[in-house]
């Protein structure tokens, strides 16, 4: 699988309730167990608010199905991107 940053432009998510978020959490991964009953190999691994803008972070097959669970979950992606390395700072060694 491979690793995708994805952004979310979204007006006031960053003084939304944590409620608001937690059920926001809990639809996008109804939606993650529903695609992998169909066989598609899709996780998100975490996600950031920022201010207006939310960043999450998934591994998935390709790029297609992020546009998918972003379609199903009824949220307008800004950007995907294909992680291409990660380093990690613990030991400065990128994998």
């Amino acid at each position: 699988m491979k690793r995708f940053l994805i952004k979310r432009d979204m007006e006031g998510v960053g003084s939304a309730p944590k409620n608001d978020l937690n059920n926001a959490g809990k639809k996008s991964e109804e939606v993650l167990e529903k695609m992998r009953a169909e066989g598609k190999n899709i996780q998100q691994e975490q996600s950031y608010v920022l201010g207006n803008q939310v960043f999450c972070v998934y591994l998935a097959d390709n790029e297609e199905l992020i546009k998918e669970h972003a379609e199903l979950n009824g949220s307008a992606l800004t950007e995907v991107s294909e992680v291409s390395a990660v380093i990690k700072h613990n030991t400065s060694v990128v994998s």
